[in-house]
This record gives structure tokens, C-alpha cells and sequence, in this order.
């Protein structure tokens, strides 16, 4: 997989790399100690367990006068008190290339994902099923066109393909996604800027369920001030759904019920509905808060649509120059209006305190509590997680080199 993903990245680059290169690469150690109770955020069968993370990675980077690549490589070793069942060992690998043209640029963007789904899941959708291991393949090849100086047209292309191990019964489907888009960008002044966007989804699962998604978005972002920044994005979607329905027909000799004929349809759902998302930052001479909301469609579960309602606010603060506190809030609301097989809807909340010490030259302490809850719409019942976490982290003295 990794020497796919090498020649992907010599193919954007080119000859571009060629020449006279600066290299740097950032390299960090994290080991994590911890306890969390209810691990799969499960209303039945909870297991608690403490938890020992290794995290070897990199943050690398490769640049020309008119090319470069830069990516991230991260392995995280999970291994769990309770069961060996449970260990995991997760990998990540993310790319982005370009190569610069007189008026436009080419990129290529490429991701390797090799996770559980619980915790990846409820970052992009609120919404989880099970605790189950996945792979994501990615690949994102863009091209932006600068039509002036204050004038862009960006287009973009990503496919995905993700597969679910051992995920019968669960609600994952592997899938795959094709989604392409074109961005028009005018900067308007110094401080703000306007863009409109058109995109469109294709997914297939395993269960022949396919779907297309449409939208147009226009929006702008603003800075009010050196230290008060804002954007709105609102729009138009049309999702359609189409899957195939079973149901069974009761056959009748006389009065008597003798059996049942299977009777397959072909249904397909469509809706309309809106999409936005707002952001408002505010920097101090310390520190930094923002708050933040969305809503659009995700199909990041098993390929099948659902609208996501997002608001984030965090916050950070620094106590001196060697300590920091840090808050997140996080809800969401997942809900499916065209149902396949299954009810989606439900809530979401996390909150997320936390302190880091950087207690001698690169290395730092963090100290962090987990709180989730998930609600369901259809049912009385709820799930919630608690995870208290101590990290020790190093920071390898960057390495550089020119050539």
C-alpha cells in the first residue's frame, strides 16, 4: 500500500522534486495511560477497562520553488486490561502534493486509515454501532485556476473506499464513495471573501443501496478584526436514496393460509433540505475560543446518507508559558429521513477538559477527562462513557535538510 501511495505522490510532484529541495521532518513519541468505563458506548454489556497507548509518528514535509509534498505518519498501539480481545493497532498515513503552474495549480491528496470505528465515527457523525475494526482508502486530485488576481475556480475529485472486518449484524456496510465539486473563490477585500459551490455524491454499499447527494452552497468569511474572525456558508441539497424492499405475501388456499411468496420492489426516497455551517473565532493574548455549527449529509457509516447537526465550542488558554488548559462541547444530532432498515436518529454529547505541562524542553504532560452520552430517538435507553487519561509526549528537535 505505502509504495502505491509513493508513486501517487512522484506522479503529481514530478520532476518538480528533482531540483533544489528543503526537507523536514518532525518526528514525537505519546504514551497514554488511562481507564475508561463502558469502552463501546454500549446501553447493554459494558465493559471497563484500563488502557495503555504507544504513538510513534511524523510530521514530514518536502518543497521546491514550484512543488512539494508534506503528510503526516502515525501508528497508534491500543492495549486494554479487561481483554486481549479488545487490543488494537491502528495506522495513519496522510499525503498532500502539488505542483505549481504559471496560473494554476494541481494537487493530490492521498489517505491510508486503518482504525476501530468507535472513536472515528463519533468525531465525523456522532453516531456509532459498534466498536469494529476498518480500513479507508482515499484519493483527492484538485485543480485550482487563478482567473485573477482576486478570483479562483477550484475543481476536486475524491474517491473512497472503506471495508468493515467482521461487521455482520452491526449496521456497517463496506462502501464506496465518489464525490467531485467546483469552487468559485473571489477574494472581495483584504478581509473577506466570497465563494460558491456546486458537489455532488455517489455511494454503493455491499446491500445495493445506492444514493446520489446534489448541493449549491454560497458564503463568506469575514475577519472583523485582528483578533475576530467569521464565516457563513448556507445552501440547497437533493438526496435520493434507492435500495430494494423485501416483503413477503400471504398465499391462501380457501380460508387456509398455506405459505408466503417473497416480493421484491425497487424503492427509491428522495428529499430536499438545507445545509450551513457558521463559525465566529476570537483570539486573546492568551489564548483562543471559538464556536462553530453545521449541518449537511454524511455518508461516512455505510455509504447511505444522514444529516448531521454539529455545534462545537472550544476553547484554550495559556496559564503561563509552560501551562495550558483546553474545553471542548460537542453535539450532535444524526437523523435519516429515508430509512433503510433501520433507525439512525439519536444524539450526541461530548465534553472534553484538559491541562498539558511542558515541564522540561520538548517533552509536555497532558491530563484530559472524557465525558459521552448517546441518546436514541426511538428508545428510552442511553449510553454514556467517562475516560479520565494521562499522556507523556515527546517532541523530537525537528530535522532538516536542503539540497
Amino acid at each position: 500500500m505505502l509504495r502505491k501511495l509513493t508513486f501517487g505522490v512522484l506522479l503529481i510532484t514530478g520532476s518538480g522534486l528533482a531540483g533544489a529541495a528543503e526537507w523536514e521532518i518532525k518526528p514525537e513519541l505519546g504514551l497514554r495511560a488511562g481507564y475508561v468505563d463502558n469502552l463501546r458506548l454500549t446501553t447493554t454489556d459494558e465493559v471497563s477497562t484500563a488502557e495503555a497507548t504507544f504513538s510513534p509518528s511524523a510530521v514530514f514535509s518536502v518543497s521546491t520553488p514550484t512543488s512539494g509534498a508534506s503528510g503526516t505518519l502515525r501508528f497508534d498501539f491500543h492495549r486494554y486490561e479487561e481483554s486481549s480481545d479488545l487490543d488494537e493497532n491502528n495506522s495513519f498515513f496522510t499525503i498532500d502534493t502539488y505542483h505549481s503552474f504559471e496560473r494554476s495549480r494541481m494537487g493530490l491528496q492521498l489517505d491510508y486509515v486503518n482504525d476501530t470505528t468507535l472513536d472515528s465515527q463519533l468525531e465525523e457523525t456522532g453516531l456509532v454501532f459498534a466498536r469494529i475494526p476498518r480500513t479507508r482508502m482515499t484519493a483527492s486530485p484538485n485543480w485550482t485556476w487563478l482567473l485573477s488576481e482576486r478570483t479562483s475556480l477550484r475543481a476536486s475529485y475524491t474517491y473512497s473506499d472503506v471495508v468493515y472486518k467482521d461487521a455482520g449484524g452491526t449496521g456497517f456496510v463496506d462502501y464506496t464513495l465518489n464525490n467531485g465539486g467546483l469552487t468559485l473563490s473571489h477574494k472581495v477585500s483584504d478581509r473577506a471573501s466570497a465563494s460558491l459551490t456546486l458537489s455532488g455524491t455517489r455511494s454503493d454499499n455491499d446491500n445495493d443501496v445506492s444514493s446520489t447527494n446534489g448541493s449549491l452552497q454560497t458564503g463568506f468569511s469575514y475577519m472583523l478584526s485582528e483578533t475576530l474572525s467569521t464565516s457563513l456558508y448556507i445552501g440547497v441539497r437533493h438526496t435520493q436514496v434507492d435500495y430494494s424492499s423485501t416483503s413477503l405475501i400471504p398465499i391462501y388456499s380457501g380460508s387456509t393460509l398455506i405459505g408466503f411468496l417473497p416480493l421484491t420492489q425497487d424503492v427509491s426516497n428522495s428529499d430536499w433540505g438545507g445545509t450551513f455551517s457558521a463559525g465566529i473565532t476570537r483570539k486573546f493574548l492568551r489564548g483562543e475560543t471559538g464556536l462553530s455549527a453545521s449541518q449537511d449529509i454524511s455518508n461516512s457509516i455505510n455509504g447511505t446518507p444522514i444529516e448531521v447537526d454539529r455545534i462545537r465550542w472550544h476553547n484554550i488558554y495559556w496559564l503561563s508559558e509552560i501551562l495550558a488548559a483546553r474545553l471542548s462541547i460537542e453535539y450532535y444530532r444524526t437523523q435519516f429521513s429515508n430509512t433503510v432498515g433501520q433507525d439512525l436518529d439519536r444524539d450526541y454529547y461530548q465534553i472534553q477538559p484538559e491541562f498539558t505541562w511542558k515541564f522540561r524542553r520538548f517533552w509536555d504532560l497532558t491530563g484530559s477527562y472524557r465525558y459521552r452520552k448517546q441518546t436514541f430517538a426511538n428508545s428510552n435507553d442511553d449510553a454514556s462513557q467517562n475516560a479520565a487519561y494521562l499522556t507523556l509526549s515527546y517532541h523530537w528537535p525537528r530535522i532538516a535538510r536542503s539540497r
